[in-house]
């Protein structure tokens, strides 16, 4: 509450202006003890209203962001991110990546409950569906499968990875935008052997 009083205090409006603001843009009569004619002459001088008391672009901004203080923020649950079957999906996108540990000598598969965490920041970043979100990662696995998987990441920093200026990057997300671009030059499996 103390935020909204130190808003008001900022932009040199008492709350009885705000209030004959707020009546004048829901179209409420304002109740008889506020004196409205004082409000409405405080407002148009702070140019809060227009000369036919309408409100000004910059009294409806100012509306929102008061009315943002009250809003109950929704929690973002893992459900609400990703849906209902996230874990069956988490489990399915991981199954992808190969067993073992890969040629730089970290494992392939990543635990569940880190995945998890990847994407929640992956789903509130992005808004792609699982579909793409394997349909993508498949192909990322099968172009790395033909080089045996050099230099292939592992199943949470395809996901998301933290760059050297604290920046993150996804490139699960770039395969996912050539997958629904449908841009995905297929590699090529056979090369020329010339004897």
């Amino acid at each position: 509450m103390q935020e909204v009083f130190s808003k008001l205090i900022n932009i040199g409006l008492t709350p009885n202006s705000f209030y004959v603001l707020y009546c004048i843009h829901n179209n409420i009569i304002p109740d008889k003890s506020v004196n409205t004619s004082l409000e409405v002459s405080r407002l148009l001088s702070g140019n809060y209203l227009t000369e036919s008391l309408e409100l000004s672009g910059n009294s409806l901004k100012f509306i929102e962001e008061i009315d943002g203080f009250f809003k109950k923020s929704k929690k973002k649950t893992s459900k609400n991110l990703m849906g209902d079957d996230f874990l069956d999906n988490i489990k399915l996108y991981n199954e992808l990546f190969p067993k073992g540990k890969l040629p730089s000598g970290v494992p392939a598969r990543v635990n569940v409950k880190g995945l998890e965490n990847a994407f929640r920041w992956f789903f509130e970043n992005f808004s792609y569906s699982w579909e793409t979100v394997l349909q993508a990662t498949e192909k990322y696995v099968d172009e790395y499968s033909m080089n045996r998987y050099n230099y292939m990441r592992n199943s949470q920093y395809f996901v998301r990875k933290q760059n050297t200026d604290k920046t993150w990057d996804s490139t699960l997300a770039t395969y996912c935008d050539m997958i629904e671009a449908d841009d995905y030059e297929e590699p090529n499996y056979f090369k020329e052997h010339i004897v």
